[in-house]
Parts: C-alpha cells; structure tokens; sequence
C-alpha cells in the first residue's frame, strides 16, 4: 500500500507534484489552504474528491507524507503552526520543495515528524506545464537521515525525475547557481531584446529573432560544454569587435555598459580555460574590460 500524501499549500509546485504522485496511485488525504475554495479547485485539477479540501492545517494528521508546498518565507512558521497543533496518527515525513532552505529549517524540538527538501530544478510557470516537465527534470534531495533520502529517491523516481543530493550547508550556493541560469537568462535576453528594439525592430518580433540563436547556444553547451561551446569575438580574440560594442553601448545603450563589460570579463576567463585564446589576447581583452569597468562612464549608474 502507497503511503497516503496531504498537500499544505496548493500553488503551481504542489499541484504539479501531488498530481504526479496520485495519478502514480498516492492516496491524497487532504489539500489543504487557507480558501477552501482554492483548495477544492486543486483537489479538481489533482483528480482526487473535493471533500478533501480544508482550510484546516490540522487535518494533514493522518497523512504519511505531508508536502508542505507554500513559500519559502512561510516555510519555518508553517511547519511550526503544523507540528505544534496537529497530534500525528502515524510517522509522517514532512517535505518542503525550496532550493533556498535545508530541511532543518522545519524542525521543531517536540515533533516526531521526519523533514526532507526536496527541490525540483524548474521553472514552474503554471501548473500543467511543470506537471508535464517533472518528466526527467533533476531534483535535489537534502535531509539529516539517510532513511528519509531514501524515501526522497522514491518520490522523485514517480514524479518522473532524476535526484541528486546536496549537503545542507550548501543549499543557499546551489539557489544561486539555479537563479544564474534561470533568472538571469531571462534578464539577458530582456536587455537583448532592448537592443533590437533600439535598432528599429519591433518589440514583438525582437524575442523571436534571438530564440534561434539562444537555442543554438544551449545545444552547443549541452554537447561540447560551456569552454568548447562558447562562440563569439570574445573567444576569437577579437578586440576591435569588442572595443566597437562598448562603443556602441556608450552611445546608445549605457545602462546597459556595466553588464557588458562585467560579462566580457568572465567569457574572457572562459575563453582562457577553453584553451582557444593566447596569452597576449587574453591581456589585451582584460586590459580593455578593467580599464572601462573603472571609467566613469561605466561606474556612474551604479554609485
């Protein structure tokens, strides 16, 4: 018999998961929000009964899983609130799905629940689309017990996912590593597309002419890496091209000048390691980028 689940908190990232695990046969007890409304519409989008929606956080009681799917700033009160007004029926696993916290944030010295972060890395746009691509998306496990991991790899073998483990000490490091690579592609690709729309193309067409060239950029990164995958003047040691686009920035675009040049230092570092550029070209370009980040026409927005 699969262990019966309770959802606390029925947004995009617990209704994506607790309908992955009750099509996968995970008894669903109870969903659980502060509008019962709310919480009856998931139960609908689950596929389970709509009695089961409560704005009672005590009737999560006698779940053997309880996924505690709220925001990462509610977490601690919410487990807290849990465990010292709900008495438990059974041993229960409490799970909580940030990529900020370690699972000892939870704890609380009088529960007998077991904590596990569990952390899908995706972005979860709406509901349907992360339930579709919880499908191989990797998943990092963090708890104290090795017993509660292993239940960990189980959860994330039946949303469809692939699980990798952190230590606790580092989960704080591995968010930053997700919004790098995540947010901030979304920033680049914003301030590219500023770009576009400077040079006369239309803002909804802007997006659609870099997609092209952005996904191009991935599947060279996923195949030959990042070193070997990076393209550009930059890892041709192209200084005038380089030299013209801070120009042009100056000129047209100097909110955009810090970004640039700060971006330049790092693929500079990248070109280094991917073994393509020579010593001399190296230090031209890290002469160019340092001498402009300590010009007052790079450093003037940002004091």
């Amino acid at each position: 018999m699969k262990p019966d689940i309770a959802l606390i908190g029925p947004g995009r990232v617990g209704c994506a998961i607790s309908k992955r695990l009750y099509t996968a046969g995970y008894p669903i007890t109870s969903v659980i929000s502060r509008s019962r409304e709310r919480a009856a519409e998931a139960c609908s989008y689950i596929g389970c009964a709509t009695t089961l929606a409560s704005d009672r956080i005590e009737d999560a009681s006698t779940a053997e899983i309880i996924l505690l799917a709220v925001p990462d700033d509610q977490i601690q009160n919410s487990a807290l609130k849990l465990q010292t007004t709900t008495h438990f029926s059974t041993p229960a696993t409490l799970v909580h799905f940030s990529g900020l916290h370690p699972a000892e944030i939870m704890y609380h010295h009088s529960s007998p629940l077991s904590l596990l972060s569990l952390h899908p890395l995706l972005p979860f746009a709406n509901r349907e689309k992360a339930f579709l691509d919880l499908q191989q998306c990797p998943c990092a496990l963090e708890s104290n017990d090795p017993q509660t991991l292993l239940l960990g790899e189980k959860l994330v073998s039946v949303i469809g996912g692939q699980f990798f483990t952190l230590d606790h000490d580092k989960k704080v490091l591995y968010h930053t590593a997700a919004c790098v690579a995540s947010n901030y592609l979304v920033t680049l690709l914003a301030s590219a597309r500023d770009l576009l729309i400077n040079c006369g193309i239309k803002s909804d067409q802007a997006i659609p002419l870099l997609l092209p060239l952005v996904q191009a950029t991935l599947e060279n990164v996923k195949h030959l890496g990042p070193e070997q995958g990076l393209t550009g003047p930059i890892v041709r040691g192209d200084l005038g091209t380089v030299t013209a686009h801070i120009q042009t920035l100056k000129n047209d675009a100097p909110e955009l000048l810090q970004l640039y040049l700060e971006m330049g230092k790092l693929t500079t570092l990248i070109s280094e390691r991917s073994g393509r550029l020579d010593t001399e070209k190296i230090t031209s370009l890290n002469h160019l980028f340092s001498k402009e980040i300590n010009s007052p026409t790079a450093s003037w927005r940002f004091k």
